[in-house]
C-alpha cells in the first residue's frame, strides 16, 4: 500500500508541472515561417510494339488473327496541373517486302490492327487510372489512353495487339527462291506520341 501512494504522489506532482509549463501566462509565442519549391516535372511515356506477334497459316475460308502482347507501358505525368494528356499512335500499313522472285510488295491494311490497351495501373499516390477501351488503327494518330483531368503520378498498363489477315491475303514475300529463302514478314512502323 505503501508503494501505491508513492506513484500517486509522483503522478500528481507531475500534474502539476505540466500544468505551470503549459499555462498561457507562461507561454511566450515563438512562430516562423517554412517553405518549399514545387517544380513541374515532365509528361513522358514508354510504349512499344510487341518483340513479335504469332504466325498464321491461310485456310482460304475465314480470317486468321495475328496476336502479341507488348512489353509493360509506362506513362508518367509530373507536371503538377490537372492539364489533360493523351497517348497516340498511328503507323503505317503492313507491307512484306519484295524479293528477288516475289517482286510485288504485299501489304495489310493497318486499319486491320487492334490495340487493347487493357486494366491501367495507377502507381502509388497517383490519381485514379483513365479507363481504355480497344482502338483500331490508323494511319493518322488514334487516342490509346487519355486523361481529361486528375491524371497526376504513373502508370503502366500492359497492351495486347491483334492483326486481322483476312482469306483472301497474300503470304509473305520469299527474298529470294520460294520455299528456301528466308521470308519477309509483314511489317508495320508505330509512332507513339505523348502530349
Amino acid at each position: 500500500m505503501h508503494a501505491f501512494i508513492k506513484t500517486a504522489g509522483i503522478v500528481a506532482a507531475t500534474g502539476i508541472l505540466l500544468s505551470v509549463a503549459l499555462s498561457p501566462a507562461n507561454a511566450t509565442p515563438n512562430t516562423d515561417d517554412i517553405s518549399s519549391t514545387v517544380s513541374a516535372g515532365f509528361l513522358t511515356a514508354f510504349a512499344t510494339a510487341p518483340d513479335s506477334m504469332t504466325g498464321v497459316t491461310l485456310n482460304g475460308s475465314s480470317s486468321q488473327y495475328s496476336t502479341g502482347t507488348a512489353t509493360g507501358w509506362t506513362i508518367t505525368n509530373a507536371r503538377g496541373t490537372n492539364a489533360a494528356w493523351s497517348l497516340s499512335a498511328s503507323a503505317t500499313d503492313f507491307t512484306s517486302a519484295a524479293g528477288t522472285v516475289d517482286t510485288t510488295a504485299r501489304t495489310l491494311p493497318i486499319g486491320n490492327l487492334v490495340i487493347t490497351p487493357g486494366t491501367v495501373a495507377a502507381g502509388s499516390g497517383s490519381d485514379a487510372a483513365p479507363s481504355t477501351s480497344p482502338v483500331t488503327m490508323s494511319t493518322s494518330a488514334q487516342a490509346l489512353v487519355t486523361s481529361v483531368s486528375n491524371g497526376k503520378g504513373s502508370y503502366t498498363l500492359t497492351p495486347d495487339y491483334s492483326l486481322e489477315v483476312p482469306a483472301n491475303a497474300f503470304r509473305s514475300n520469299f527474298s529470294g527462291t520460294v520455299g528456301s529463302s528466308d521470308v519477309n514478314p509483314y511489317v508495320s512502323t508505330i509512332t507513339f506520341t505523348i502530349a
